[in-house]
C-alpha cells in the first residue's frame, strides 16, 4: 500500500505509514484521484455531427444522435470517471437540426394538376394513320451513313445534293445558274434514283392530312428529319434545272408537291425538330419559288400556278402549340424515367425532386403556349411543397434558375434546363412570315400590280435594293446587311424595277 501523503510502499494491512506516521483510514490508504475522461462515443457523436454538416449525410446524422444518447448515459454512470457531455448534447443538436433540415429540403411539391396528355395534341384523323408510315419509311435504320437507301441514295448522290446546295445557300443568280449547268447530269441521275423517295412524296400528297404519330419519348425520336432535308435540296436543284432548260412548269408542279407534303405534315407535327424542319422546308420553297419568278424563263402558266399555290401559311400551320405540349410530355417521361433510376433502394423519396421540376417545366410550357396565343397572363403552378412560401422560380436569360432553387432542386434544375426546348423557335415563325410578306411582294411586282412595302416585323419598311439585287429585312438584329438579314434575290429587269 502506498502511502497518500510521502508516497513510500507500506504492507497491505498497515494502519500507519512506516515512514511520516500518517494514519490509513479503514485499514488502508487512500488512492489519489483520477482524472475523469472524456467520452469516445462522446466525441465520436459529435464529429459524426460535423461530418453530416459537411457531408449533409443521413446515416451519418442518425449514427450521431444514437452515439449521443449513449454517451451521455455512459457519462452518467460512470461516477465522474467519463466527462464531455456538452460534446454529445452538441452532436445531438447538430444532427436533430439537419434532420429537421433534411426532412424539409426532401419535400416535393404536390402533382402538377390536370397535366398535359397526349390527347391536348392536335391528330390526325384516324385513317391518315397510314400517312405516318409512309413518312416513317424515309428513314434509315441506321445513322450516320454517307449514303441514303431508305431514299434510294447512293454516297455520290448524297454529295451531288450537298455540293449544289452549298452554291444556292451563299451564291447569287449567274453562281447557281453555274453550277446547275455544271452539275445537270449529277441532278438528272439523282431524281432518277430517288424514284423511291418521290413515290412516296406523290403518295403522301394524295392524303388530306398527314398524321405524325411519334411517341412522346426523346430516345425513340424517328430519324427521317435528315432524309428530308436531302429531299427538299434535290426538289430545289431539280426545280432549277427544270426552270433554265425551259420546263418551268415541270418545275412548278414539283415543287408544289413537294410543298403540298410538308405544309399538311406541319399542322400535326409533334417534335420541336419536325416542326423546324417543316419550317426550313417551306422557307427553302418559298426561295425556290421566289427564283422561277425571278426566272425570264418562267411561263405565264408556271407563275398563275406559283401565285395560287404559295398563299401565307394559316395559323394552324405555323403554330407552335403542338410541338410544346408534346416536348413537355417526351420531358416529363424522361424525368420520370431519371427520377425512378435515381431513387434509392427501400425509400420512396428521390432526389430528383420530381413534381416541382415538372411544375416549372409546365409552366414554362405555358408561358410559350400564352405568347404563341398572344396572351398576356397565365397562372403559374408554385414549385414549392404546401409548407413552404411560394416564392416565383422562372428560367433567366441565360436559361438557368435562382440559386435558391438550384439547392432546394439541384438535380431537377440542370434537367430543367438541358431538356426544355430553346424558346428561339419562335423566331422561325417571324421569319416565315417575313419570307411569305417578300414572296408577296415578288409575286405582285412580276404581275404588275401595286405593293405595300410595310413590315410586320425587325424594321418599319421592306427595302428593295436593286444594286445588289434582293429584297429584304433587317432580322432580330435591326442592322442592314448582317448575317441574320431575312431577304431573297431579285432580278430587277424581270420585276421591272429599272426605272
Amino acid at each position: 500500500m502506498q502511502c497518500p501523503k510521502c508516497g513510500t510502499e507500506n504492507p497491505d494491512k498497515a494502519h500507519i505509514c512506516n515512514v511520516c506516521g500518517l494514519v490509513f483510514k479503514n485499514g488502508g490508504g487512500e488512492k489519489p484521484a483520477s482524472k475523469p475522461k472524456i467520452s469516445r462515443l462522446a466525441i465520436a457523436s459529435f464529429v459524426f455531427s460535423f461530418l453530416s454538416v459537411l457531408l449533409f449525410f443521413l446515416a451519418g446524422i442518425i449514427t450521431s444522435i444514437i452515439l449521443g444518447i449513449m454517451s451521455i448515459s455512459q457519462i452518467s454512470k460512470s461516477g465522474g470517471k467519463l466527462k464531455g457531455k456538452s460534446f454529445a448534447i452538441a452532436g445531438i443538436t447538430i444532427s436533430v437540426f439537419l434532420t429537421l433540415t433534411f426532412f424539409l429540403w426532401s419535400i416535393d411539391a404536390a402533382p402538377v394538376p390536370d397535366d398535359y396528355t397526349i390527347s391536348d395534341i392536335r391528330s390526325a384523323s384516324p385513317q391518315y394513320r397510314q400517312s405516318y408510315e409512309l413518312l416513317s419509311s424515309l428513314a434509315d435504320q441506321e445513322e450516320n451513313l454517307v449514303d441514303a437507301p431508305a431514299i434510294g441514295l447512293s454516297a455520290q448522290d448524297v454529295n451531288t445534293i450537298e455540293r449544289v446546295s452549298n452554291v444556292f445557300k451563299e451564291g447569287n443568280y449567274s453562281q447557281i445558274t453555274e453550277v446547275i449547268k455544271e452539275n445537270a447530269e449529277g441532278i438528272r441521275s439523282t431524281w432518277t434514283n430517288a424514284k423511291k423517295a418521290r413515290d412516296i412524296v406523290n403518295e403522301l400528297d394524295r392524303f388530306p392530312e398527314i398524321a405524325d404519330l411519334t411517341e412522346p419519348n426523346l430516345c425513340d425520336e424517328t430519324n427521317f428529319h435528315k432524309n428530308l432535308i436531302l429531299l427538299m435540296h434535290l426538289y430545289e436543284a431539280f426545280a432549277y434545272l427544270q426552270n433554265e432548260q425551259g420546263n418551268s412548269p415541270d418545275a412548278v408542279n414539283e415543287l408544289i408537291k413537294f410543298d403540298s407534303v410538308f405544309r399538311k405534315l406541319s399542322i400535326n407535327a409533334r417534335f420541336t425538330i419536325t416542326k423546324v424542319v417543316c419550317f426550313s422546308i417551306l422557307a427553302t420553297d418559298i426561295i425556290t419559288a421566289n427564283s422561277i419568278t425571278n426566272s425570264p424563263h418562267a411561263s405565264q402558266e408556271s407563275l398563275e400556278l406559283l401565285t395560287k399555290h404559295f398563299t401565307p401559311l394559316t395559323d394552324e400551320q405555323i403554330s407552335m402549340r403542338n410541338s410544346i405540349i408534346f416536348d413537355y410530355l417526351a420531358c416529363k417521361n424522361e424525368l420520370t424515367k431519371f427520377s425512378r433510376d435515381l431513387k434509392p433502394k427501400y425509400t420512396s423519396s428521390s432526389p430528383v425532386k420530381l413534381n416541382s421540376t415538372l411544375r416549372l417545366c409546365k409552366n414554362c410550357c405555358d408561358k410559350s403556349i400564352a405568347i404563341e396565343e398572344n396572351r398576356q397572363e397565365i397562372k403559374e403552378l408554385t414549385v414549392w411543397p404546401t409548407i413552404y412560401p411560394n416564392i416565383p422560380v422562372t428560367f433567366d436569360s441565360n436559361g438557368r434558375v435562382p440559386r435558391y432553387y438550384l439547392i432546394y432542386n439541384p438535380i431537377g434544375s440542370l434537367m430543367a434546363v438541358i431538356l426544355m426546348p430553346d424558346m428561339k423557335v419562335f423566331e422561325r415563325k417571324t421569319k416565315h412570315r417575313v419570307y411569305e410578306d417578300l414572296l408577296q411582294i415578288v409575286f405582285n411586282k412580276r404581275l404588275g400590280k401595286e405593293v405595300s412595302l410595310k413590315a410586320r416585323a425587325y424594321s418599319d419598311r421592306y427595302i428593295i435594293d436593286k444594286e445588289k439585287k434582293k429584297i429584304f429585312s433587317p432580322g432580330p438584329d435591326g442592322k442592314i446587311d448582317t448575317k441574320d438579314d431575312i431577304e431573297l434575290m431579285i432580278n430587277p429587269e424581270v420585276l421591272k424595277l429599272t426605272d
